[in-house]
């Protein structure tokens, strides 16, 4: 298992998503040779088993400030939502590169090296990924603890067209 980082120190990806993952059951593997779209599928379908919260801000957005806060800011551009049953391996902030390694080689975990543990305990969660609009570059993630019937159904990656 991967060791938690400082999580306070949290960016948008290189590519320009943020990917939160609990890997007691992802299952991310797709084909040595998967296409796009087989793999954004693959995001969608670990979303909707509630392993997977997936959102592309864009590469304008690479790297960007990303907070996690109990609460959402004052005024929002954009929000993505989507539910995560974190156990006990936790919830972890990684990255679509990793992402895309375990989605090609079945015995490669989701974690990257550089994976941040988020203190967030074992439970369901709805996961609200805002731009903020009152500071340029930056997201807030919110993770509120929810019941057992609050879903949220994806059909697609948000905010990737």
């Amino acid at each position: 298992m991967q060791s938690a980082t400082d999580p306070t120190d949290l960016r948008v990806d290189e590519d320009g998503f943020v990917a939160l993952v609990a890997p007691d059951a992802y299952s991310g593997f797709v084909d040595e040779d998967w296409e796009l779209e087989d793999l954004l599928a693959r995001f969608v379908e670990q979303m909707n088993r509630e392993v997977l919260f997936i959102a592309y801000p864009g590469p304008d957005d690479a790297n960007a400030a990303l907070e996690l806060s109990p609460q959402a800011p004052s005024a929002t551009r954009r929000q993505a939502t989507g539910v995560v049953t974190v156990g006990e391996d936790g919830l972890w902030l990684t990255d679509y590169t990793q992402l895309t390694m375990a989605a090609q080689f079945a015995d490669e975990s989701a974690l990257s090296r550089y994976a941040q543990r988020l203190h967030v305990e074992p439970g369901r969660y709805r996961i609200t990924l805002h731009e903020d609009a009152t500071r340029e570059s930056t997201f807030v993630l919110t993770a509120t603890a929810t019941g057992a019937h609050d879903s949220e159904i994806q059909t697609d990656v948000p905010w990737f067209d």
